[in-house]
């Protein structure tokens, strides 16, 4: 097959296949249109080009190594996904406007991987976020509003990306990133850029749709809304913003504390959670601060560049298969009654996730120190030990929450999607490196160890007695603006003065709201214990 075809085919084959999902009963098609985006990834020439004059103002299509890595990955996860919805979905996913909008969001992502041009990218972008919104909606009042608050999100980025774009072809007089990275980025369109994709990416400030709609959405949508969706925003600083040009190295400062920030943030709400989803939700954003620093240390720095966005692009493509297998695996794990090997399954995501020795959580960390040379040491030190908490809180949560019941019966169409999940399980472990490349890192297991002790010592000696606390719910900022006043608090009785972290989950079951999550004096014990063993770990 010609290389041109075939790279056409990756967008335009599952837009095709939306159109057509309303008369088409078989899922056959929503599984193709993943798979060929797969194999073109594995066949395609890394400079492989296609110039499509008679399409918008003249698409241009082409692959290069960061762009081969986002299809691989995300193609192989939309795929996965696929398979859930054909043959593990409930009754809304086997509508037909379900999968029309499920391949739309999967054509956008495809196109804007591919799109070496501001057009074709912002179609993309603008079609995988409209999307979405139809994927996310359930029959819940709850969920309904979790999707318009993503919905108004999305559309303020993409109105900020939309009018950078405008900033920059005013400039350049050209629609193709090659032109674009060669010239002055604008202040303007570079605060645009850091807005409409900053809201992709859940920067503070612009972080309160991300934990409502994974708390609230189906799990199979949240999995590729974490995973390839979320990433598109790491994928659109790269090609919108190159470094090099003086006015960045600024920008890239304060890029640098935003994501700190949002590290700190995320760290935080993730550990003061009583919902399973709601942890990884801010886990999430947690982990997009780190890529955020990443990414202003490359623009302050750009004699690094080269070896920084390396590092970043490995890093979010280990976030994109680690986080959307862990929604896939909850999905699996609440509809199963708690069965004991997926949540080993969870177990060995989790580990990853936090950079256990020889999986690609400890090569991420290894590829950002080197191409960092050691600059931001402290923040993975402290990524490490707020991510070893956060995960060993979330398998607490799991593990309290659904307790193993008689299970679901296993039919053929569920064993197939399992079978799936199992499958994506050795590339979140190791991806996207290869094995024998991540070496033996004694600092992880001191980090893991010592969250792990100090989970445990709060869990056994810090049960008090009931009293009434301040909470925040997921979302806390539209809680906070709703129902906090100075003069008049919100207190909520419970069973425990201290947040998630320091009281036992409560059950699904109970009849205590799982909304419940923050109480103000859990912040002052977590911030002590952090510092002191950040501290330690640092005189170490």
């Amino acid at each position: 097959m010609r290389i041109d075809i075939l790279l056409i085919l990756v967008p335009l084959l599952p837009l095709i296949l939306a159109l057509l999902a309303p008369l088409m009963r078989s899922g056959v098609p929503l599984v193709l249109a993943p798979l060929i985006a797969l194999v073109s990834s594995l066949l395609l020439p890394v400079d492989a080009s296609v110039y499509l004059p008679w399409l918008l103002t003249g698409a241009y299509w082409q692959l290069d190594s960061i762009s081969q890595l986002f299809l691989l990955f995300s193609s192989l996860v939309w795929l996965v996904a696929s398979l859930y919805v054909v043959f593990a979905g409930d009754d809304q996913m086997k509508q037909p406007s379900y999968r029309c909008l499920f391949m739309l969001a999967m054509a956008g992502n495809m196109l804007l991987i591919v799109a070496a041009d501001m057009t074709s990218f912002y179609l993309g972008f603008a079609m995988m976020g409209l999307s979405a919104y139809g994927i996310l909606l359930k029959p819940s009042q709850r969920a309904r509003r979790a999707a318009r608050v993503y919905l108004g999100f999305t559309l303020v980025g993409e109105l900020a990306l939309f009018i950078a774009m405008l900033i920059l072809f005013s400039s350049s007089e050209s629609l193709l990133f090659t032109d674009i990275q060669q010239q002055e980025i604008p202040d303007l369109a570079v605060a645009m850029l850091l807005l409409g994709f900053g809201i992709k990416l859940a920067l503070p400030g612009l972080h309160p749709w991300l934990p409502l709609t994974y708390t609230a959405a189906p799990l199979i949508s949240v999995a590729v809304l974490s995973g390839p969706m979320m990433k598109a925003g790491l994928l659109g600083w790269i090609r919108f913003l190159p470094p090099g040009a003086e006015n960045l190295q600024t920008w890239g400062g304060v890029l640098i504390w935003l994501g700190v920030a949002g590290l700190l943030l995320g760290s935080i709400l993730a550990l003061l959670q009583y919902r399973a989803s709601a942890i990884l939700a801010y886990s999430s954003i947690a982990k997009m601060g780190l890529a955020s620093s990443l990414f202003g240390y490359a623009l302050a720095h750009p004699e690094q560049a080269d070896n920084v966005i390396t590092a970043l692009v490995l890093f979010a493509m280990h976030h994109l298969l680690v986080k959307s297998a862990l929604f896939i695996g909850l999905n699996d794990y609440q509809k199963r009654h708690g069965n004991a090997w997926i949540f080993f399954g969870l177990v060995l995501l989790s580990l990853s996730l936090i950079g256990l020795p020889f999986s690609g959580g400890a090569g991420a960390k290894s590829a950002i120190d080197l191409a960092t040379d050691g600059d931001l040491g402290l923040l993975l030190m402290l990524s490490g030990f707020t991510t070893a908490l956060m995960m060993i809180h979330f398998l607490w949560t799991v593990k309290v929450d659904f307790t193993r019941g008689p299970g679901l019966e296993l039919s053929s169409s569920r064993l197939n999607a399992n079978l799936a999940w199992w499958f994506l399980l050795p590339f979140a472990w190791f991806g996207p490196f290869l094995p024998g490349t991540i070496a033996f890192d004694s600092k992880s297991i001191l980090l893991i160890l010592s969250a792990a002790a100090l989970f445990l010592y709060i869990r056994r000696n810090w049960r008090r007695p009931a009293r009434q606390g301040l909470v925040f719910q997921p979302g806390d900022v539209y809680h906070l603006v709703k129902h906090i006043r100075l003069s008049n608090p919100v207190f909520v009785k419970r069973k425990h003065s201290f947040p998630a972290l320091f009281t036992w989950p409560q059950s699904t079951s109970n009849k205590l709201s799982t909304d419940q999550s923050l109480t103000v004096p859990g912040l002052l014990w977590f911030s002590v214990f952090t510092l002191l063993i950040a501290a330690l770990l640092i005189m170490s």
